[in-house]
């Protein structure tokens, strides 16, 4: 034990008389650490924060609609007949409804200014497409999706640019969309969702965000919405989906005779998470190849300094194996200065990995992606400390090999 803490001193007291040269050849083994650590890492995060994403916002629905070729048939339009048939005889389900959004169209006044606004019409289901809660109010019932009551849920950040508050309820916004002007009474507030799925999903960012009753499409700017092409069903929980995808398809098949032909399709939106799970794979993968290439060109390098610490050190070799140092110490003390300037580059490419993954996953999580966080996998670091180790010594054998093989009359010679 006291030989091997000698080899240590002799390694470290080498490598800090070489402070420019041992650093440069770390540099190789601290790129490939820390991009392995950092890709994992930041890569993990983003799954795991993309897909919560998803899952939270349209992992609990599915969408329906009616794929029939001109050819073959006439095309199936749906109605709240069979929204009825499903909330009745499908288990599990919690709501359905056709969804109409309009965004950048539409513009509402206030005291504070004018603003653009994003209008998603539903009837009392779509409050099951947003998880965020109504903070305050409440979101319109059935009578009003039903009678077509000038009624609407805001968004908090809405009702703060245009009123300056929250304290909204009862009050009504004045919009404006293809040339008719409306008023509607804010009757609930719903909290912000910032999220970038939710962005995607609704594919805007207006000042104000409103959900309306969709019977008003109708009655205020004659849209007719009794039959539509798609329509989405909420389940009780993401857990449900597939079940009630199966159940749904089947009715609809059957109540229009089109059992077998593919007419209806059901596109089940938490299928896009395991996609995009698989993508951020691959591309985890594909870096961490690049970096081991990298690693590969560390221990290179490592082997190259030790070759010029070899020839450096040839009188000093001869020196020690005319003293009676054995090969097998000489090799072991050029092979531990190896190891330790690879674990060093790895020490230090594990510290800069982890604090960039964390860093990218902050940014992510400033610019909207929520839920970002780092994962730090134990066995990726523990993988990335020995694998850095086995650099050391598989580069590190041929430098000692060479040293400890030299004659000591040669090396006494050597100038």
């Amino acid at each position: 034990m006291a030989r091997i803490i000698e080899y240590v001193k002799i390694a470290l007291m080498n490598i800090r008389s070489n402070k420019g040269r041992s650093f440069l050849t770390m540099l190789g083994i601290i790129i490939g650490i820390s991009s392995v650590i950092l890709i994992v890492s930041a890569g993990n995060g983003f799954k795991v924060g993309i897909s919560g994403q998803l899952d939270e916002l349209v992992g609990g629905y599915v969408q329906f609609y009616a794929d029939v070729p001109s050819d073959e048939a006439d095309s199936i339009l749906f109605t709240n007949d069979d929204l009825d048939m499903i909330l009745e005889k499908v288990p599990h389900v919690k709501g359905a409804t056709d969804v109409w959004n309009f965004g950048s169209q539409a513009t509402a006044q206030s005291t504070k200014g004018t603003f653009t606004v994003s209008m998603m019409f539903g009837n009392e289901s779509l409050l099951y497409f947003d998880t965020a809660p109504i903070i305050r109010g409440r979101y319109f019932n059935k009578s009003e999706a039903q009678s077509a009551a000038k009624v609407c849920v805001i968004s908090e950040r809405g009702a703060k640019k245009m009123y300056g508050s929250t304290d909204v309820i009862g009050m009504d916004v004045n919009v404006s969309l293809w040339g008719i002007t409306e008023d509607y009474t804010i009757v609930g507030i719903r909290k912000d969702n910032d999220s970038l799925a939710k962005q995607m999903t609704t594919g805007t960012n207006a000042d104000v965000a409103l959900e309306i009753p969709l019977t008003t499409l109708e009655a205020m700017y004659g849209y007719y919405t009794d039959e539509f092409s798609s329509f989405i069903v909420f389940a009780d929980s993401s857990e449900y989906v597939t079940e009630i995808s199966k159940q749904v398809k089947n009715l609809l098949e059957a109540r229009y005779n089109v059992r077998g032909k593919e007419y209806i399709q059901a596109y089940d939106m938490a299928s896009q998470v395991g996609m995009i799970s698989d993508i951020l794979n691959y591309v985890t993968i594909f870096i961490m190849l690049v970096a081991g290439i990298a690693l590969i060109v560390g221990g290179i390098g490592v082997m190259n300094i030790m070759l010029v610490s070899v020839t450096e050190r040839t009188k000093e070799i001869g020196i020690r194996k005319a003293l009676g140092a054995k090969t097998g110490s000489i090799l072991f003390q050029f092979l531990m200065e190896a190891v330790i300037i690879t674990l060093i580059g790895g020490f230090v490419g594990i510290i800069l990995g982890v604090l960039g993954a964390k860093g990218i996953c902050g940014i992510a999580a400033n610019m909207g992606m929520s839920g970002m966080k780092a994962v730090i996998d134990p066995k990726v670091v523990l993988a990335a400390t020995g694998f850095s180790s086995l650099i050391g010594i598989f580069f590190g054998i041929y430098p000692a090999r060479k040293a400890a093989k030299l004659s000591p009359i040669e090396a006494l010679r050597h100038e």
